[in-house]
């Protein structure tokens, strides 16, 4: 979630102090929680563009809508423009390109996610003239970058300029990628390790399931996802992929912030007002300032925002692997990952298909994910056996974790994947398939897809 707000003003002096800020993120079991969040591309079927903030019946008039007819208020304003939404625990917000994103509130379990998000859709369309389709794809297959409208926010000024110097297809990341993800609370810096380490290698196997970006710029790719390809090379090596450091299991929460204070920084936000950062990492901040400036635990935490690991280390832990997809992958995502993670037999049996771990043999399985997705083969077998293997121990752990809360188990929202296996047919199959037969119509293909 892009939403930036002036939060913790206490100056950092020692480094105890952002240790500290991760232990407050623990948790106790019976607290734990899920979050998701998702985007999606807005776009007229008319002429097939893409949704801009001024035009009549775009982003601003969008936000009004949602503040007038529904329980929204509007986030501060940022360069005079409406750009987010606040709600009971939640946010719509805007990524660079126009991708519309709903921070889900924290849920016990998919279920109210699943309700959430179709609330959500019911209150889009109600504000949305009837030309717009609200659609998720991983990347959009049809546009190019001169086709999508910047969004007015401070913030994508500064990384537009920046990220381009560090990886030429950062503009293609920032305004045409669309993904789902989710997030889990930890209990301890022990169970926050190995959440994350179960995390880093189920992540590219989760990521060839929810594959769902083929096509670019009207161009087969060759590639099941091509936008975990744009994240992983092509976007800013400082701040993306997997750090070594995360395949071990001895690591810990001062592993982490030596990660994050050595990640070069965007910016800091001083009475509503970003500072342009760029070429200063935050270890040399903490001890040299900036200016005027001293580093203080809220920078911190917004620039923690700005790391774009595949699994990153918040004050909760989110999992950033999968293409966006319909409602049905949507709702997987969160299933699956809280199966992976939230039952220590799980957890478990996800690092024995893995054993014995050699990180350059799990680099190449990522490589081989996002570019043949379930369709491909891997030092560690087969990727379609993989996912098999994955999906089962999932759907197991959610059994058990439903047993003992005494609810239904959130197995169900796994059937969809438990089919495209059988099937062998991925999302990226099937937009490849639609686009073959519908051609670079972006109207044609939203329609098709809409959610």
């Amino acid at each position: 979630m892009s939403l930036d707000q002036d939060t913790d003003p206490r100056p950092i002096t020692d480094l105890d102090q952002l240790i500290d800020y991760f232990r407050r993120g623990e948790k106790p079991p019976r607290r734990r929680g899920i979050g998701t969040e998702h985007e999606k591309f807005v776009i007229r079927t008319s002429d097939g563009s893409m949704l801009s903030y001024e035009e009549p019946g775009g982003f601003g008039d969008l936000f009004d809508a949602l503040v007038e007819r529904f329980d929204w208020e509007p986030a501060p304003l940022d360069n005079g423009h409406v750009v987010a939404v606040l709600g009971d625990g939640g946010a719509i917000t805007l990524e660079p390109g126009g991708q519309f994103e709903l921070s889900g509130t924290v849920t016990d379990t998919v279920f109210e996610t699943a309700a959430e998000f179709d609330e959500h859709l019911r209150q889009l369309k109600a504000v949305a003239d009837d030309d717009l389709r609200f659609v998720i794809w991983g990347m959009n297959p049809c546009v190019g970058l001169d086709d999508v409208p910047w969004m007015p926010k401070k913030r994508y000024q500064l990384m537009r300029r920046y990220l381009p110097t560090r990886g030429k297809m950062a503009h293609w990341m920032m305004k045409t990628t669309c993904t789902v993800q989710a997030n889990f609370d930890y209990c301890s810096e022990e169970d926050a390790v190995d959440l994350i380490h179960t995390a880093v290698l189920a992540s590219p196997v989760v990521g060839a399931l929810f594959a769902n970006s083929p096509v670019q710029q009207g161009e087969e790719t060759g590639f099941q996802s091509r936008r975990n390809f744009v994240w992983w090379h092509h976007t800013d090596p400082d701040r993306t992929g997997v750090p070594s450091f995360m395949y071990r299991n001895d690591w810990g929460y001062e592993d982490y912030l030596a990660y994050a204070l050595d990640v070069p920084m965007f910016f800091i936000r001083r009475q509503g007002k970003y500072v342009d950062m760029t070429g200063h990492s935050f270890r040399q901040f903490i001890d040299e300032g900036y200016g005027d400036f001293q580093a203080t635990v809220g920078d911190f935490e917004l620039h923690l925002s700005t790391l774009f690991p595949d699994v990153r280390l918040k004050q909760f832990i989110e999992v950033r692997s999968a293409d966006g997809g319909p409602r049905d992958a949507v709702l997987a995502l969160p299933a699956l990952w809280k199966g992976l993670l939230y039952d220590d037999s799980a957890r478990r049996a996800v690092a024995s298909l893995f054993d014995p771990l050699r990180e350059d043999e799990h680099r190449r399985l990522v490589e081989t994910c996002y570019r043949d997705g379930i369709h491909g083969d891997s030092p560690f077998g087969s990727v379609h056996h993989l996912a098999e293997a994955i999906l089962s121990i999932s759907h197991d752990a959610l059994d058990r974790i439903a047993d003992d809360a005494g609810h239904p188990s959130e197995s169900v929202f796994l059937e969809p994947l438990r089919q495209r296996l059988s099937l062998k047919r991925s999302w990226a199959d099937e937009l490849l398939r639609d686009f073959r037969e519908l051609g670079n119509d972006l109207g044609a293909l939203a329609d098709r897809w809409a959610l």
